[in-house]
């Protein structure tokens, strides 16, 4: 894991090389904070590296960690990509508690945060993976109580590419000091900036409290301005009067959900899994493989695409955003491509003429009757008997043809009569 410190932390310390537990050596400093001190320190048995978290004394003592081993082993239990898992619980030569917990190189959202506000797909991926996290924690009855920048951690890319964006660390930590000592100091169990307001005022916490914690970390990833500043009185007193200020430049899907997770009645806050869900959604359609594949197919995924996309900070359409389902269009009157002409003339009637046929009709109306006439007449001279006994062949009644061509068959018909036989 790593810890934030409140400022940068010397590299060097008096400790470093001791070895704890009989068992972890420090190796270095990595972090200080108002609870405790983080060293990176190598697991001399499974010779592997580990952050060892080691607390005030005021805090917690290795009394206080044989009281909540129970807590201890609950914790150790609790596994997932997301977050970084508890390995032990020592204590060191004087007595003070110390959490042996995942080393995770990289950094935190807290540094993150001093370079300014992330671009919507960063923030989107880094509480999808938070939210997965809470999800896992509250359905085993367990809150975190301080979900801040700090413990939020943003590991280094490992080669494979399949590094989650983000891991939740000190899991359970506000549970296991003795929040009765820190009452009794004047401190503040959890980040102050961004307890939820029934956790600023004592109240009994539930998941919901958690999930307004995110809400206020993702909405200072998208703006890069605390929602709650000031000292930590002024900031619960101001969190507990009126709900955070959340820009219109986010966009209406971040408003929207960003509104939902710190309302200020728990009850009406959403699951971490519907968090996790919603922020899955928004970062779908940046998938180049996944929205391509659906759209134009689907009306469903179409309007699904624009809702999630809406949640993304203001930017110029996209060619996917305006496909529409080809089975909601109106087909054109006439085609505009040779394709699409031909796809039309295989579902028209099969006999319907084009416009040059039309204009060919009566010369090949006429040329037809004529081969039909002249056929007919050489089948009568053929087979017809001759002869004194010969049948008198009734006048035929041929069709009549317009123009030249009606002329010129009437003027054979005459020269081929039987009567004009010789």
């Amino acid at each position: 894991m790593i810890d934030t410190p409140r400022t940068t932390p010397s590299r060097s310390d008096d400790r470093v090389g001791e070895r704890i537990g009989d068992r972890y050596r420090l190796l270095e400093r990595i972090g200080q904070g108002g609870m405790a001190t983080v060293y990176r320190a190598r697991d001399e048995q499974l010779e592997r590296d580990v952050a060892l978290k080691v607390f005030r004394r005021e805090l917690a003592s290795a009394e206080d960690l044989r009281r909540q081993q129970a807590e201890v082993r609950i914790l150790a239990r609790l596994t997932h990509p997301s977050l970084v898992t508890l390995y032990d619980a020592v204590s060191d030569a004087d007595g003070r508690a110390a959490l042996v917990l995942e080393y995770v190189p990289g950094s935190d959202v807290r540094r993150r945060l001093a370079d300014g506000a992330m671009p919507p797909p960063t923030v989107g991926a880094i509480g999808r993976d938070v939210a997965r996290a809470l999800a896992h924690i509250h359905s085993r009855g367990v809150v975190h109580r301080d979900v801040a920048p700090g413990n939020i951690l943003l590991p280094r890319s490992e080669p494979s590419g399949r590094a989650v964006d983000a891991k939740l660390t000190d899991l359970g930590i506000a549970r296991l000091v003795d929040e009765g000592r820190v009452t009794s100091t004047g401190g503040v169990v959890g980040t102050p900036q961004y307890l939820s307001p029934e956790q600023a005022q004592g109240e009994r916490l539930t998941p919901a409290s958690d999930i307004y914690s995110l809400g206020l970390v993702l909405l200072e990833c998208l703006t890069g301005e605390r929602a709650f500043p000031g000292s930590a009185v002024e900031s619960a007193v101001a969190r507990i009067a009126h709900d955070p200020a959340i820009p219109e430049r986010v966009g209406p899907g971040w408003r929207e959900l960003l509104a939902a997770m710190t309302r200020r009645d728990p009850e009406h806050r959403p699951t971490a899994a519907a968090v996790a869900d919603e922020l899955s959604e928004l970062l779908a359609p940046l998938t180049p493989s996944a929205g391509d594949a659906v759209a134009g197919s689907s009306g469903e995924a179409s309007q699904s695409g624009e809702r999630t996309l809406a949640m993304t900070a203001p930017a110029m359409p996209t060619a996917s955003t305006k496909r529409l389902p080809t089975s909601l269009l109106p087909a054109p009157r006439r085609a505009t491509t040779p394709a699409r002409t031909e796809r039309l003339h295989a579902t028209a009637v099969p006999h319907a003429p084009r416009p040059a046929d039309v204009r060919r009709a009566p010369v090949l109306g006429g040329a037809a009757i004529l081969v039909l006439v002249v056929a007919l007449i050489v089948v009568l001279l053929i087979v017809w008997p001759r002869g004194d006994g010969a049948v008198p062949v009734p006048a035929a009644s041929y069709p009549a043809v317009p123009g030249q061509l009606g002329t010129d068959l009437g003027q054979l018909e005459q020269d081929v009569s039987p009567q004009h036989a010789p």
